[in-house]
Parts: C-alpha cells; structure tokens; sequence
C-alpha cells in the first residue's frame, strides 16, 4: 500500500496543499506505487540538494532503504507560474513533476538508476489520466484573459471618457 505523507507550512497556500492532496488520494486509489514516502512543501524557491545546489524539487533516499525516503518541493515559484501560464495548466505542470519523482522513487526501490525520459513518460501518461478523472478545463483560461482584455478595454474607454471630460470643463474656463 502506498502510504504519502505530506508535510506543509501554515503558510503554504491552501487550494494548492488542497488540489495536491486531492491528487494524492487518486494516486493511491490507483495502486501504482508501494511503501511509505514523506513529501515536504516548502514556500522557497528553490530546495538544496545533498550538493548544496539548488533544485526544483529533490528526491532523497538512504542506501541501506531503512529510512523513509523522502521528496522536498518549493512553491515559491507557483504565482510565477499561474500568472504565466494560468491555474490549470501551470497545477498540472507541478502535479506532473512530482509524479516524475514518485516515478523515480520507484526506480530506487527496485535499485535501478533513474530514467529520466521513461520517468517522464509516465507521468505524463497518469497526469493526463487525473485531468480526465477530474474534468480539468483549460477553457477557463481562456475566457479569463477575454475578460481581462475586455476591461482592459473598458478602463481604456473610461480614461478616454474621463480625459475629454476634463478638456471640456477646462474650456468652459
């Protein structure tokens, strides 16, 4: 059985620690991961890896497998994102990179060496699985950023409205 625990801050954001846990209780339905797994999520930028280098998202687990391997995630760069990209797609994004590392959390259970792009593969393929389950629309955005530009429109109408407003009580002086 698998067994995910997450670790958060008070202040990481709630949809988000929301829409992962979801996340993490379809991948157990799914059965396709064993064993126990810590997952921290930290509002850095970046987590340090065991080179002291700054990373993405780091997977570490011990040789000897006596200790509970463990992923470490940094959201601080999600806003970044999610202005980017939008909430979906940039949610999807995340969700997909840390099923690369449950994929590579599997590879160490098995002592085989990561593979990246098969790794990679598989995620993908159970990401776009989850957006099916859930019915993800990216429509969504779409239709946000009419709205954005249509007042943005409007704000520019107003302006304008405002400015020849302004001329004309100027003239009447």
């Amino acid at each position: 059985m698998f067994e995910p625990k997450l670790w958060i801050k008070p202040t990481n954001t709630k949809w988000l620690v929301k829409e992962i846990s979801q996340y993490l209780d379809w991948v157990i339905k799914k059965q396709v991961f064993e064993g126990k797994i810590n997952i921290y999520l930290t509002n850095a930028n970046y987590v340090l890896d065991s080179k002291a280098r700054g990373k993405e998202g780091n997977f570490s687990g011990s040789l000897n497998k006596i200790e509970t391997p463990a992923l470490s995630f940094p959201l601080g760069e999600i806003f970044k994102e999610i202005s980017k990209k939008g909430k979906e797609i940039a949610l999807c994004d995340w969700l997909q990179y840390l099923t690369f590392f449950l994929y590579c959390y599997v590879d160490w259970q098995k002592d085989k060496e990561f593979n990246i792009e098969s790794n990679n593969d598989f995620a993908d393929k159970m990401i776009y699985e989850y957006i099916d389950f859930k019915k993800i629309s990216f429509e969504s955005e779409d239709r946000r950023k009419k709205e954005n530009r249509k007042r943005a429109k409007n704000k520019g109408k107003k302006k304008e409205k405002k400015r020849r407003q302004n001329k004309r009580i100027r003239k009447k002086d």
